[in-house]
């Protein structure tokens, strides 16, 4: 008997397809995973840190670093300190479109940009935004 004609595993699976079903944990998938991006923008506001776009399908903060203390207000100097205290986030200059290389590096609209992602365990973001130091 294969899967293609009903067999027993195929039928366990019809109450999966219920839509009252399909509803109610999707309805708990996302309050679930609404807690770390919550957690992650407040914190990063706490920091100073701007997010103009709060997201809405994604696992990515996209967050300006502008308003922070000169020398952390630019990528570089930023995600220095951050992977000194073992946190990793992406430079907006990745995001730049630069076709052609045609201007450096300084002259980025992304130069004050980062990219956070909170994927992670809750537990790791926590960390990841201690304020102590």
């Amino acid at each position: 008997m294969s899967f293609l004609n009903g067999s027993q595993p195929q039928k366990l699976s019809f109450p999966l397809m219920d839509l009252d079903f399909i509803r109610r944990d999707t309805w708990a998938l996302q309050r679930h995973f609404k807690k770390k991006p919550d957690f992650l923008l407040h914190e990063l506001s706490a920091l100073g840190i701007t997010v103009e776009w709060t997201p809405t399908a994604t696992f990515y903060i996209w967050a300006d670093l502008s308003a922070l203390p000169h020398p952390i207000n630019d990528f570089l100097a930023f995600l220095e300190e951050a992977v000194r205290h073992k946190v990793i986030c992406v430079p907006g200059f990745f995001f730049d479109i630069n076709p052609r290389d045609i201007r450096n590096l300084k002259m980025s609209k992304c130069i004050s940009f980062v990219r956070f992602r909170y994927g992670p365990s809750i537990e790791n973001l926590e960390i990841g935004v201690k304020h102590d130091d």
